[in-house]
């Protein structure tokens, strides 16, 4: 839909706000569009290798404004708290390495392993023999799927010798 003047107005003053919260915006698309009694506003912000996308859905058009503009500021800010907790404190790298005391808790949480990658697999609803004949089309070493029988996480294992692991959970 194309707007009027004073929407375009309200839409520029909301959006120069998100400046306080960015140092260098390239580009901000803002798009206008309502479908039956509901108004739909969708933003998509461009600047310093960065981008971020919001929508506001309302029946009163300036709430569907504000709603997008208030996702892009808290996207944007939760971006710029990520990158102040990477950084080390001034205070802790001037201080001269100290033995200290640690607590019970503390080493016990040392002696976890550490997580080192974390992957995300799709696992699909399908029947044990199912999963069976795509694990021996496929080279993966395994293949986590959902049951369909027990409706759990079930995964097949390919050992080094060739012998093939079905794993399924239960409880006692």
């Amino acid at each position: 839909m194309e707007g009027d003047d004073g929407v375009k107005e309200y839409v520029k003053g909301k959006v120069r706000r998100i400046g306080k919260y960015m140092e260098n915006p390239r580009e901000v698309h803002v798009v206008l569009s309502s479908e039956k009694f509901r108004f739909i506003v969708e933003g998509a912000l461009l600047g310093d290798g960065v981008s971020f996308n919001s929508q506001g859905r309302n029946s009163d058009l300036y709430t569907a404004i504000d709603q997008m503009v208030e996702k892009l500021e808290r996207q944007i800010r939760e971006r710029r708290g990520r990158g102040r907790r990477k950084r080390p404190s001034v205070s802790s790298s001037k201080r001269p390495f100290q033995k200290e005391k640690k607590s019970l808790e503390e080493k016990e949480e040392e002696d976890k392993p550490p997580i080192i990658r974390r992957k995300r697999i799709l696992a699909k609803p399908m029947s044990v023999e199912e999963a069976a004949s795509q694990f021996a089309l496929s080279k993966q070493d395994f293949l986590v799927f959902i049951n369909l029988d027990s409706g759990q996480m079930n995964a097949l294992y390919r050992h080094k010798d060739g012998s093939v692991e079905w794993v399924e959970p239960h409880s006692k």
